[in-house]
């Protein structure tokens, strides 16, 4: 689901204003060193292993699906909207992933699947009602309120009457968003999984090679840290979890 509780941070920008405070304040006898350290460390940001190592803490608790496990309900968190230029809207590519993959596993465990998706900055539609006609699937329940993570998880029991701790939730989103979600679900005393497809991280000679498609990995991942240290000053994420 788009987030509007917080800005997309654009990793570079910070580098720069540092560069530029270090070019104006250092002095001259010390000038070199410092941009030869700023330099090393813009170029180390810029490889896709510096962008993999920093998602990872994000991804510690993805994929942990059980086969053999009982799930009640696949939950899928939609991922923004777009409109074309007739003024119809569609989902975005990242929620029809989302959607698709959630759709894929509900029917091979033969469970209800639940798009959450609201009205979010007053755009005339609800991102859940833009994927209906994606969805083939016949048992699928749709959240046409929630306007955030933290909502989706709320809204669980106001809208469908899912009790917590009494029905196992199986959360199927974006692999970065999936620990703030799962943090939310536990925080709400429900019982959560996830399932993504399997990531590959492949650590080559091109890993260490500046790559400009880092700097989106690196935002997301960014975005995703300061989303979860927003909710847990909000207290919509519980800090009593992490020592569980």
């Amino acid at each position: 689901m788009k987030e509007v509780l917080l800005n997309i941070v654009y990793f570079p920008m910070p580098l720069f204003w540092l560069l530029l405070v270090v070019l104006i304040f250092v002095k001259r006898a010390y000038l070199y060193i410092y941009l030869r350290i700023i330099c090393i460390f813009i170029y180390f940001s810029l490889t896709p292993f510096f962008s993999n190592l920093l998602e990872l803490p994000l991804l510690s608790k993805t994929n942990n699906f059980e086969k053999l496990e009982k799930y009640s309900y696949v939950l899928v968190p939609t991922a923004g909207v777009y409109k074309d230029f007739q003024s119809n809207w569609h989902p975005s590519s990242n929620t029809l992933m989302r959607v698709s993959q959630g759709e894929k596993i509900a029917k091979k465990l033969n469970i209800p699947l639940i798009i959450s998706g609201g009205n979010v900055n007053n755009q005339g539609v609800s991102e859940a009602s833009t994927v209906g006609n994606y969805i083939k699937y016949n048992n699928v329940f749709y959240d046409h309120i929630s306007k955030n993570s933290y909502e989706t998880v709320l809204n669980l029991k106001k809208i469908f009457n899912i009790l917590e701790s009494k029905e196992k939730i199986l959360i199927v989103t974006s692999p970065k968003h999936t620990l703030r979600m799962l943090l939310i679900l536990d925080s709400q005393s429900y019982a959560a999984s996830s399932y993504i497809e399997n990531i590959d991280n492949i650590i080559n000679f091109r890993s260490f090679l500046p790559d400009p498609r880092t700097i989106h990995s690196t935002n997301s991942s960014l975005y995703e840290y300061l989303a979860i240290l927003k909710y847990i000053y909000m207290k919509y994420i519980k800090v009593s979890i992490f020592y569980d």
